[in-house]
């Protein structure tokens, strides 16, 4: 343990699933910073995340105060069954280890899981850093490996990771495939045609399509994965 470091950097002494999103080297602490071998580095925010996405332009779409709305509906439990559902299946992925969260948001998948899991190892990621800076502000285990990163390359090694938890995010199969471990698996959660349909027929008229599929993202995902199990529905 680096005992100079704040308790809540603490997490990244055995982080070691960090890929330089410069020249993909191999990241490990040195201080408080995460360096790779040509020397680049990323200092660790006293907040207790990385900034791993440091060249990309934050939107202005979504700040803070978007995801501190989502993150009261999320903790007021209407997402429970999938919360639920998911922790399920990381119950009986016994020899899964490290876990690595795609678009986390705010993070609230990955703080509940990891008080339910703490034999796995969490890393979580979105593009927003309001979103990536309110998750770690949240999380009082201070155990998950926060980060903003790009789902274009991904700041994380090869194979090395067990679990991918994609819930209700954009998708890098190549990405994803590449990050894997051999037998890891990937975990996604989509919107079926009933999701959120009070308030698509309160905006019906605003819409381009009044009905929702998710049939091309089945499709899109079948591409690249094979499907071994369906849940249906949450």
């Amino acid at each position: 343990m680096n005992t100079n470091l704040k308790p809540k950097l603490q997490r990244f002494a055995s982080a070691t699933t960090f890929a330089c999103p410069i020249c993909q080297e191999n990241l490990t602490l040195v201080e408080s910073s995460l360096k790779c071998s040509n020397r680049h580095s990323f200092d660790l925010a006293k907040f207790g995340y990385v900034n791993l996405a440091p060249q990309i332009k934050q939107s202005t779409n979504y700040d803070k105060e978007n995801f501190q709305n989502r993150q009261q509906i999320l903790e007021a439990g209407f997402y429970q069954a999938i919360l639920e559902a998911v922790s399920d299946l990381l119950s009986n992925s016994k020899n899964a280890k490290t876990i690595l969260d795609i678009g986390c948001g705010e993070g609230f998948y990955s703080r509940k899981l990891q008080e339910r899991h703490p034999d796995k190892t969490f890393y979580a990621f979105d593009i927003s850093k309001d979103s990536v800076q309110i998750a770690a502000k949240s999380e009082p285990n201070w155990a998950v490996n926060w980060f903003v990163g790009d789902l274009a390359r991904l700041p994380i090694r090869d194979a090395s990771m067990d679990i991918l938890l994609d819930i209700f995010s954009p998708a890098n199969y190549g990405e994803f495939r590449r990050v894997l471990s051999k037998d890891g698996i990937l975990i996604k959660v989509i919107p079926t045609k009933n999701h959120l349909k009070e308030i698509r027929q309160k905006v019906q008229d605003q819409l381009t399509n009044k009905d929702y599929s998710n049939q091309d993202i089945k499709n899109h995902f079948q591409e690249h994965f094979t499907i071994l199990s369906i849940k249906l529905p949450l």
